[in-house]
């Protein structure tokens, strides 16, 4: 057999794998209805660290806020600690941070400043004691000590003293290993990046025009391997005019950013995360939602100027992960795990602004809000927990906003449980999925 007729059979016999775990996951799982776990009446017990276990899916989903205060919760990783023990949380009714232990839910730290940007401080990547928050002209490093006490230093100030700007509150301005940051300040172009082992030699050459980005409704981040400057330029742009996805290459030896950005995609909007996974590839996970609805993961090194929807998925790497059954609901917010053994894991929260308060649980769809999470390369799929979350079309806060911590350890996410002036935070351990069984369906499979 010659070796291209080998490669076409390998290609043929993996599409028919994905294509049948795809079917495995098609299952349609409503919340109940009526019993301890009823959709419409079961609230987690408000007591910090109250946990129940999902009664369709079977995981453990634990309450960590209990001040029903809106929460800055997003696609980042940097809303939890370097060793994913701890929760960054805006305290109720205050310019203030408190930090959660995950694993209980107490509260150990209290009244630390989130800067003029909080949602664009947060956690270190490397230092599980240390976070960040903007001021003025100045990064602050807050370092968490034992018994709740902390101390508060200027880590970096801008180049002549010049105002800091927010980044869109979306990505990480840390790379996974710390190593990297991004920073934005001064008169367009603003966004600069600096090498953290050595802050004294300023920034890389080709700053990046936020204007475009942050100030247009975008966002601007660092891809997690640190080998990309990544982001998404919303607005009147791009094929369709729904946004495109931009990256732009870093090249560490020279100290430089690419002078231009490529645009990689322009099939939706700018609701996605970016991963760097185990095939040493980066990829945006993110919808296309121009003609179907559907969750891809896309390459962010190829070029999608100039094309249409059909020569944008045809692009190499570009894979569709899910395709939802409906228009009235998809992978409404998307992140991504940074490091570790779990980096190929995005998740997703899908979310219904149907599903009403005190509504009926039929008829129901799959994926109907849940909080799932797939793996980028080989298309798994585990289906985690209902978020319980309701009428998230009225009230922007009560959208899940799903967030997983830097090494997947935790998902996090919102939701109001049918209440409709009760928002609060929950988590949800993932773990690397264990050997399917050879006499039994894996439950995550939605079997």
């Amino acid at each position: 057999m010659s070796g291209t007729l080998k490669a076409v059979l390998v290609v043929a016999v993996l599409a028919a794998g994905l294509a049948e775990a795809f079917k495995a996951h098609s299952a349609v799982y409503p919340p109940p209805a009526t019993g301890p776990f009823a959709y419409n009446s079961f609230v987690p017990a408000l007591t910090p660290g109250a946990s129940y276990v999902d009664p369709v899916f079977g995981e453990t989903v634990r309450r960590l806020t209990t001040d029903h205060n809106h929460d800055d919760i997003y696609a980042r990783n940097m809303w939890w600690s370097a060793d994913e023990r701890r929760y960054l949380h805006i305290a109720g009714g205050s310019a203030y941070w408190n930090v959660i232990d995950v694993a209980t839910g107490t509260v150990t730290h209290t009244g630390i400043p989130y800067g003029d940007f909080s949602m664009d401080g947060g956690f270190d990547p490397a230092d599980p004691n240390a976070l960040y928050y903007l001021k003025g002209s100045s990064i602050h490093k807050v370092t968490l000590n034992a018994g709740g006490t902390r101390t508060d230093a200027v880590y970096w100030t801008a180049p002549g003293s010049a105002a800091l700007k927010g980044l869109g509150g979306t990505l990480n301005w840390f790379d996974a290993s710390a190593r990297y940051m991004l920073v934005r300040y001064g008169p367009e172009p603003s966004v600069r990046l600096y090498d953290r082992q050595n802050l004294a030699a300023g920034p890389y050459a080709n700053p990046i025009d936020g204007s475009l980005y942050p100030d247009s409704n975008g966002y601007l981040g660092l891809s997690p391997d640190g080998q990309f400057i990544v982001g998404y330029q919303d607005g009147v742009v791009g094929f369709g005019r729904m946004g495109q996805g931009a990256s732009w290459k870093i090249d560490h030896t020279a100290r430089s950013v690419s002078a231009t950005p490529t645009f990689f995609w322009s099939l939706c909007g700018d609701h996605g995360s970016f991963i760097s996974t185990s095939d040493d590839r980066n990829y945006m996970v993110v919808s296309n939602c121009y003609d179907r609805p559907e969750l891809w993961r896309v390459d962010i090194t190829n070029s999608a100027a100039g094309l249409n929807v059909a020569q944008q998925k045809a692009l190499p790497n570009n894979q569709r992960l899910i395709a939802w059954p409906t228009w009235t609901y998809g992978c409404n917010h998307v992140s991504t795990v940074a490091r570790g053994a779990l980096r190929d894991w995005a998740f997703c929260s899908t979310e219904d602004g149907t599903d009403v308060f005190n509504g009926p649980v039929s008829p129901w769809s799959v994926y109907r809000q849940e909080i799932l999470a797939v793996n980028v390369l080989t298309g798994e799929i585990r289906r985690l927990a209902h978020h319980r979350s309701r009428s998230v079309g009225s009230n922007y806060y009560s959208s899940p906003r799903v967030s997983v911590s830097w090494g997947g350890a935790v998902v996090g996410f919102a939701s109001n449980f049918n209440q409709p002036r009760g928002v609060d935070i929950y988590a949800i351990p993932f773990a690397a999925p264990a050997p399917p069984s050879p006499r039994r369906p894996r439950r995550d499979h939605g079997q």
